[in-house]
Order: C-alpha cells, then sequence, then structure tokens
C-alpha cells in the first residue's frame, strides 16, 4: 500500500486544472478525429496503403481520447463532492476499475498508433530507397497495411498484458487523511497493486516494458533522417531532368516524415518512466517521480492525434481534395431552387412559349 510517497502540496491542485484542460482539449482532439477518420475511410483514400495505415491510427487516436478522458475527469463522472476524498490513496471500485482496465486499453492503444507510424516510415523509407525491388514495393500493397494494423495491435497487446495481468484490485477497510494520519474508512475503498509474491518480477517486466514504449520514439529520428536524404536526392534528380514541380510521391513521402516526427516525443516520458520505475523499485523518492511524470504527459497524444489532419491538410493534395468533395456534398444536403425555363408550343402562331418552372434540387 505504502510504495509511493505523498506527493507534494502543489501536485493536487495542478493535477485538478491539468484535468480541466486536457478535457476540454479532449472534445476539440475527437471532433477533429472524427473529420480526419470520414476523410481517410473514403473509397479512393482507403486504396491507398499509407491512408489505410493512418485510419489504423485514427482509429486508435479516437480510442485513446475516450479512454483518457473516462480516467482523467473525475469532476464529471466521479463524486467529488468530499474534499476529505481528494487526499485517499484508495478508490471507488469504479475508479480502480478504470485504472486497472481503462490504462490497459489506453496503453494497447497509444503504443499501437506510434507503431503503425514506425512502419508507415519504414515502408516509406524502403519503397523510396528500392523502387525496383518486387519484394520491397508488396509492401505498398493496401493489403498489407491491414495484416500491418492487426499485427501491431497484437503485439502490443501481449506486451501491455505482460505487465497488466499481475495487477489486481485490492479492497481496504482505511486510509490516510489530509494530515497524513491513519484512518478506519466507513465504507470500501480500493488500491490497484501488485502482490508482494510478484514484485520482483514485475520491476523487470515493467523495464522491459517501458523500453518497448520508448522504442518507435528511438527508431524514428533514424528514419526521418533517411527520409529527408531521400528528398535531397529527388529534388536532385529533377534538377538533372529539368523539372521544376514537385513530384507527388515526394509529398506522400514529406506527409510521411511530418506524422513520424509528430510522435517521436510522444512516448519518451512514458517509456523513460517505466523503466526508472523497473531500475529504482526500492527508491520510493524517485519511482513517485516517475509516476507523476506521465500523468502529465498524457496531454502528448491529445495534442499528437490531433495535429495529424492539419498535417494532412497541409502536405497531401489528394486529402484536401478530398477533404473540399466531403464538405461540398455537406453544404449541398441542404438543397437549392434553381430557375428551369420550359419550351411550350402554341398551336395558333407554332411558336415557342418558354415558362418558367421551380425545380428544387436536393
Amino acid at each position: 500500500m505504502v510504495s509511493y510517497i505523498a506527493p507534494p502540496d502543489w501536485y493536487n491542485e495542478a493535477y485538478f486544472i491539468f484535468n480541466y484542460v486536457i478535457c476540454v482539449l479532449q472534445f476539440f482532439g475527437f471532433g477533429i478525429n472524427l473529420i480526419h477518420f470520414s476523410i481517410l475511410t473514403r473509397p479512393h483514400m482507403r486504396s491507398n496503403s499509407i491512408y489505410r495505415l493512418m485510419i489504423g491510427i485514427c482509429s486508435c487516436d479516437l480510442l485513446t481520447q475516450v479512454n483518457t478522458f473516462l480516467i482523467f475527469s473525475p469532476f464529471w463522472i466521479r463524486d467529488s463532492s468530499i474534499k476529505e476524498e481528494q487526499c485517499y490513496m484508495t478508490l471507488t471500485y469504479f475508479d480502480a476499475f478504470l485504472h486497472l482496465h481503462g490504462t490497459t486499453v489506453l496503453d494497447i492503444t497509444q503504443r499501437g498508433a506510434s507503431w503503425m507510424a514506425l512502419f508507415m516510415a519504414l515502408y516509406r523509407t524502403l519503397s523510396v530507397m528500392f523502387p525496383l525491388n518486387p519484394r520491397i514495393q508488396k509492401l505498398s500493397k493496401p493489403v498489407f497495411a491491414v495484416w500491418t494494423i492487426l499485427g501491431v495491435l497484437v503485439f502490443t497487446s501481449l506486451t501491455t498484458w505482460m505487465v497488466q495481468a499481475r495487477r489486481i484490485i485490492k479492497p481496504y477497510d482505511w486510509d490516510y487523511d489530509c494530515d497524513k494520519n491513519e484512518i478506519h474508512l466507513n465504507e470500501t475503498r480500493y488500491g490497484v497493486l501488485v502482490p508482494n509474491e510478484f514484485s520482483a518480477i514485475q520491476s523487470k517486466l515493467v523495464s522491459t516494458y517501458g523500453f518497448i514504449k520508448a522504442l518507435p520514439s528511438l527508431i524514428d529520428p533514424i528514419l526521418t533522417f533517411f527520409l529527408i536524404l531521400e528528398l535531397r536526392r529527388a529534388s536532385k534528380r529533377r534538377k538533372n531532368c529539368g523539372k521544376c514541380s514537385e513530384d507527388r510521391t515526394d509529398n506522400t513521402t514529406k506527409l510521411v516524415m511530418f506524422v513520424t516526427i509528430s510522435f517521436f516525443l510522444l512516448e519518451v516520458p512514458n517509456g523513460l518512466s517505466h523503466v526508472v520505475n523497473g531500475f529504482f523499485y526500492d527508491n520510493v523518492p524517485v519511482r513517485t517521480i516517475s509516476v507523476m511524470v506521465p500523468v502529465f504527459a498524457e496531454i502528448l497524444p491529445v495534442v499528437n492525434s490531433s495535429s495529424h489532419f492539419f498535417i494532412c491538410i497541409l502536405m497531401s493534395t489528394q486529402y484536401r481534395e478530398t477533404a473540399k468533395n466531403l464538405f461540398r456534398r455537406a453544404v449541398g444536403r441542404h438543397g437549392k431552387i434553381t430557375f428551369v425555363e420550359e419550351c411550350n408550343s402554341t398551336k395558333t402562331h407554332n411558336s415557342v412559349k418558354k415558362e418558367p418552372v421551380f425545380v428544387k434540387v436536393t
């Protein structure tokens, strides 16, 4: 139970304000990602493997937004009227359930999006470096993107289960008040913890899991470097051929590069906190800091996922045209009235008389 020291006085107030900020941002982020998802799922967009992988990333981002909202919004979906409860280390069963299973799903979706972005950059780098290799070019097939998404979700689910499987929800009838005095609780509350018999193996697994979390962000700079080199080579080739216009494949490469950069700092704080938590398992102050850091780092996935829509708008002509057509269809659904002239012939003078007819076009 007492595996962490009490946080400093400023932490609770900062955490409370942070909850407000992140929940407001999630509303905007969720709406932006819904628009982003509706554009990516158009038939001609789904025929591109890059955009199929981005559909997988966007789906994970939407689930991340929902889970983050549920876990970090106690003032909307939880009873926080009792001030004393803010000092408790224990939780209600609903909060404990969300903390255990909600963070499990959150880890799967966050890691999944990072690994999908990594494979998207890897496939793009290989395809532009080896354009004549038939095996490499198979990676750009849309069906291969689907298998990549499924493989990533299986991998992230197994690695997350590796760490979360030993955590349990334990009931408590005591806690500490705001003066750090042990008190008896009138009703049973709960805590999420790892039993003592699994503490040694858990510390090693947490360290390994932290490295797996940080791995995509560590590989991203390498892939970004190769993508930048490939863009420069393509620019030189166009100059040698006397072409001034930019190739569309370069735009796609830039799109992948910017999406990869957006994931660069996403996993570093969370991953390193797990590594520190595992290596300094007996150092209570260090473990406390390692737990506090990723709490505030949860704002990074919200900002990162919301940026993908704007990156695609700026970098992809096909995405912009699809967005414009989707907007025009949404506006055109209201319908409009136009004038159509109908020609009728008369029997007396064999002349043609034009009469206006109102037609509603929907």
